[in-house]
């Protein structure tokens, strides 16, 4: 029968950012539907658009530039325009369904032509859209939005001119934080510590000459014996009932890097797994809900990962460990906290006898 104990312990480190990536690119095109006063042929006209977004830490709105360009507009009373929009927006990003990420923005731009016919003149605007993200690669996704676009007018009767652009294309995400975990390197140290050990132990010692001399005989004093203390108990060993223990480990901020205050913790752990080597331990990480799916995953799973590595390193065996990132799953307290997306912030060990 396998005896499991839940080892909850909070992580007082970072707070998880919104995005894995601080920038995203999207080429898009699409048909620009403009209102029937503007004097456009079909009311309707290609346009291309790109739009620079810069992912911020501890939110999920981000500003986000785009260039919107339509070469050759055609107009009813005869002759062509250009037109070019530039728009700076607000985008809120909503929580990842599956692969699919929706969004929401809005703003305000300026609208550029190259020939003012029909009462169109070079004028700001406000806008707001929606649209969503579907992720192809952890890089590449579909992209595609609705935007509206408003803006005031004097020449036709006083009243607003509206614009609305369906835009289609692709979103490329980079600059992405390459902090890593590596077990491979810890293990490489620990099994060249314990190589230098062994050697050091086999190497011969030389027996140093000692001259001889007559020791005087000595009046034996008898010694009132100190009151031995009791060794000093490792608090795991009183958590073997089915008790939770809080190991309290720290990260760095915005680091997978266990902080140097839970080395002490981690020293004790390891002192009682590798006395109790009948258990094996199971490093479970979890996160809070901010931030997409799969980035709280792969950042629950590389603290899980720094956790086992100094484990191991502190001479507890690789086979007695394993490491699992759970991301945002199974929340212990309310994410709409911060109290309690603090709780959330995790780090649990299953203790499974064999």
């Amino acid at each position: 029968m396998k005896k499991i104990l839940l080892i909850p312990a909070l992580l007082l480190g970072t707070l998880a950012t919104a995005n894995t990536y601080k920038y995203e690119i999207s080429p898009l095109i699409g048909v620009n539907s403009a209102e029937g006063n503007l004097g456009i042929n079909d009311n309707a006209y290609m346009t291309g658009a790109v739009e620079l977004q810069m992912n911020t830490p501890k939110s999920k709105v981000s500003p986000e530039l785009s260039l919107l360009y339509a070469p050759d507009v055609h107009y009813k009373v005869g002759g062509t325009t250009d037109v070019m929009r530039l728009i700076f927006n607000g985008v809120y990003s909503f929580d990842k369904l599956q692969t699919i990420t929706p969004f929401a923005k809005a703003g305000v731009g300026m609208e550029y032509f190259t020939t003012n016919k029909a009462g169109n003149e070079d004028r700001p605007f406000i806008d707001a859209g929606l649209g969503l993200k579907a992720a192809i690669t952890d890089k590449l996704a579909l992209k595609v939005e609705a935007l509206y676009m408003l803006k005031h007018g004097f020449t036709h009767a006083g009243s607003a001119d509206s614009n609305l652009v369906t835009l289609f294309g692709f979103n490329y995400a980079f600059g992405a934080d390459k902090t890593e975990v590596y077990h491979e390197v810890y293990k490489e140290e620990s099994a060249q510590t314990q190589s230098k050990v062994q050697e050091e132990a086999m190497a011969p010692v030389k027996e140093e000459t000692v001259q001889k001399h007559v020791i005087p005989p000595v009046e034996i004093i008898p010694v009132v014996k100190e009151e031995t203390k009791a060794p000093k108990t490792n608090k795991f060993e009183t958590q073997l009932e089915d008790k939770a223990l809080d190991l309290h480990i720290q990260f760095q901020y915005k680091s997978t890097e266990v902080a140097k205050s839970s080395y002490a913790t981690l020293q004790e752990y390891a002192d009682f797994l590798k006395k109790h080597s009948e258990y094996r331990a199971k490093i479970v990480g979890y996160t809070d809900s901010i931030g997409s799916q799969k980035y709280n995953q792969k950042l629950s799973k590389k603290r899980a990962d720094a956790v086992v590595a100094l484990l191991i390193k502190n001479g507890v065996a690789p086979s007695q460990l394993t490491a699992v990132g759970m991301g945002e799953a199974d929340p212990v307290a309310d994410n709409t906290t911060e109290d309690g997306r603090a709780q959330n912030r995790r780090i649990e060990a299953q203790l499974i006898k064999e």
